[in-house]
């Protein structure tokens, strides 16, 4: 699943050099399992199981499709990692997320099963994280939603939609639409919009604006600023973030990525809830598929009147295994 508007894999001009941080699409092979005895095992039996519980969905939508390779199309991503801060210790945390076609049901709708951060995936209000949840977010934040995904034609302004629930009881139903518009070229401004509408169960009716805007500098930097807003049944006034993302593609499937940001509620009794700097590197190791993240941060949380504002220090480290993909993305999953 993809929380932005755009990443590093924007299109570039046609005689610009190859992006170094994405790779095409590969799927794992019979052959992979023979060169180690569990790794590779191990991401194959994965995959399979994922794509063979794609067509096994898209069975409820009449016979399944006789080309298996349509299932194989089903990509995702495994990420286990352990964070620390001064302000809640350690963390251990484990999110996933898979992409399942449903050729019988239509080219545009895809399954989606995955253990997410609700408030970056329901009602966006909060920063987008990549595999993992915020450094300062709280375990129980994080659900797994199982859905049905809607996404029209990426030409010009174009309409997703979502509907699903929480795999847990309560259930926690959900359904979201958001129209996306998208100017200009990522080579020299590129602006996008998004404006979401949402209901659930246990936050009501909300809408969530987002803007981006991103420049690529000289084919290796991204420079991106993020400003979103949020008004729900559930928020006091409005609750949202700002953020200014810079990051890099190195040679041989290295990244690297600086973000400055804050968030808050205007009406909440601690109107900034937190603000701080983010710095972390990435690079493949092993395998193509398989990566490696470390990562460093300076934030100043605050949630109550009666907390001090203290210099929260903290450090992570994660793995982000990929199936169904080749991609390498410079963008972070711990942010």
């Amino acid at each position: 699943m993809s929380w932005a508007l755009a990443s590093l894999a924007l299109a570039q001009p046609p005689d610009a050099p190859a992006d170094p941080t994405i790779d095409p699409v590969v799927a794992p092979s019979p052959e992979d399992a023979r060169s180690d005895p569990w790794l590779d095992r191990a991401h194959l039996w994965l995959f399979n199981s994922v794509w063979r519980s794609a067509r096994a969905v898209d069975g409820w939508f009449g016979p399944e499709a006789p080309d298996a390779s349509y299932y194989r199309q089903t990509e995702g991503s495994l990420a286990p990692a352990i964070l620390w801060d001064e302000y809640d210790g350690f963390q251990p945390r484990l999110r996933f997320n898979v992409d399942l076609p449903l050729p019988r049901m239509n080219e545009r709708y895809h399954a989606f099963i995955g253990r997410v951060n609700r408030d970056e995936y329901v009602t966006e209000r909060d920063l987008s994280s990549g595999a993992f949840p915020n450094q300062i977010g709280r375990v129980e934040d994080d659900e797994t939603l199982f859905g049905i995904a809607y996404r029209s034609p990426k030409t010009g302004p174009h309409f997703d939609a979502d509907a699903g629930v929480r795999l847990r009881f309560p259930v926690d139903p959900f359904v979201k639409g958001a129209f996306v518009l998208q100017k200009g070229e990522a080579s020299r401004v590129l602006f996008g919009l998004r404006e979401t509408a949402f209901w659930q169960n246990s936050e009501g009716f909300g809408f969530t604006t987002r803007a981006d805007i991103e420049r690529i500098i000289k084919n290796t930097w991204l420079l991106r600023w993020t400003g979103s807003g949020t008004i729900s049944q559930e928020t006091e006034g409005v609750r949202g973030y700002t953020a200014l993302t810079l990051m890099r593609g190195l040679p041989n499937r290295r990244a690297i990525a600086a973000e400055v940001f804050t968030t808050g509620e205007f009406e909440a009794p601690v109107p900034t809830e937190n603000y701080g700097v983010k710095f972390a590197y990435r690079r493949s190791i092993a395998r193509d598929w398989l990566v490696m993240e470390t990562r460093i941060s300076c934030t100043f949380p605050r949630e109550e009147l009666t907390q001090e504002r203290i210099t929260n220090w903290g450090v992570g480290i994660g793995f982000e295994m990929f199936f169904g993909t080749g991609e390498f993305l410079a963008r972070p999953v711990t942010f």
